[in-house]
């Protein structure tokens, strides 16, 4: 009975050491409980310098071609900044130095809220910085990957250039 429970409890203590260095992990995201209405607005036809002292980060969620297509919630250290849908971007001005960007995407679908996407990017001041968010569907029988990855300025203009506005308020 002894071994048993002590089974038991050393998996337990596994799993809450599991859970532990997931939430860690997932630090750059921000509350569970915040989900986001988004609506696409019209395209934009300059990029936006970053305010004085700042760095400005776009962040390009890429077209997939996944039925219903996706919502990512978009975290930056802690704190969701708002939301992309398929082809559209948003921005957001930051302090220089290093940050802790996350992608998650947001469903009614349980199974899918536990894809998320994390990267660091560290920013310098008067600079812009280009982040681009994608999903994945590799097979009909693999499960879809969402990344994020830091995007070369040409790149990023062009594709903040061809989506459209992000405009996300948290749901009430």
């Amino acid at each position: 009975m002894r071994a048993f429970l002590a089974v038991i409890f050393f998996s337990c203590a596994a799993f809450a050491q599991n859970d532990a260095a997931i939430a860690q992990a997932k630090s750059a995201c921000g509350p569970d409980k915040i989900h986001f209405d988004l609506e696409a607005t019209d395209f934009t036809d300059s990029i936006a310098q970053p305010a004085s002292g700042k760095a400005l980060v776009y962040v390009i969620g890429q077209e997939v071609d996944y039925p219903g297509g996706i919502i990512a919630r978009i975290g930056l250290d802690g704190t969701w900044v708002g939301a992309v849908n398929g082809k559209s971007h948003l921005s957001f001005s930051v302090d220089p130095g290093e940050h802790h960007v996350c992608a998650n995407w947001q469903s009614v679908l349980a199974e899918r809220n536990k894809y998320v996407a994390l990267s660091s990017l560290t920013v310098e001041a008067g600079k812009v910085y280009y982040v681009r968010m994608r999903l994945t569907v590799q097979g009909q029988y693999s499960p879809p990957i969402l990344d994020i990855e830091v995007v070369n300025p040409d790149e990023g203009k062009y594709l903040v250039l061809t989506s459209e506005v992000s405009e996300s308020h948290a749901k009430k």
